[in-house]
């Protein structure tokens, strides 16, 4: 199916995550969404919002030390997705990675991030 290898195109998400890339920064990983990507670097998370409606989409960056919880919804068997909600002090963001794609290390890696920049 075209849908499943456009959510896992990782070279492409990783072209266009870096340009939303500022000097100094390093891209780490990108994960395929069900509509877009997310990006991990070394500063920050970044991910695209695209509305399932209209051709809008919004970037959005968080940095590590302004993520106040994560969550991983897991043991979905039917579902086609993975929810990782992400909460701010002023929004919550559910990112929906792809079935197989490794979830589970996404949330580690965020999950490690975030403590490096708490240090």
């Amino acid at each position: 199916m075209a849908f499943w290898r456009k959510a896992d195109n990782r070279k492409k998400h990783q072209e266009q995550a870096r340009q939303y890339i500022v000097e100094d920064e390093q891209l780490l990983h990108t994960y395929g969404l069900m509509i877009d990507f997310v990006a991990l670097t070394d500063q920050r998370i970044i991910f695209v919002e695209k509305s399932w409606v209209s051709k809008r989409s919004e970037v959005v960056s968080i940095p590590y030390s302004k993520i106040e919880e994560i969550a991983l919804l897991k043991d979905r068997r039917m579902a086609i997705s993975n929810p990782v909600r992400i909460s701010t002090r002023s929004n919550n963001h559910q990112l929906n990675l792809i079935k197989g794609n490794d979830a589970v290390g996404f949330y580690k890696q965020l999950s490690r991030q975030i403590m490096n920049a708490s240090e």
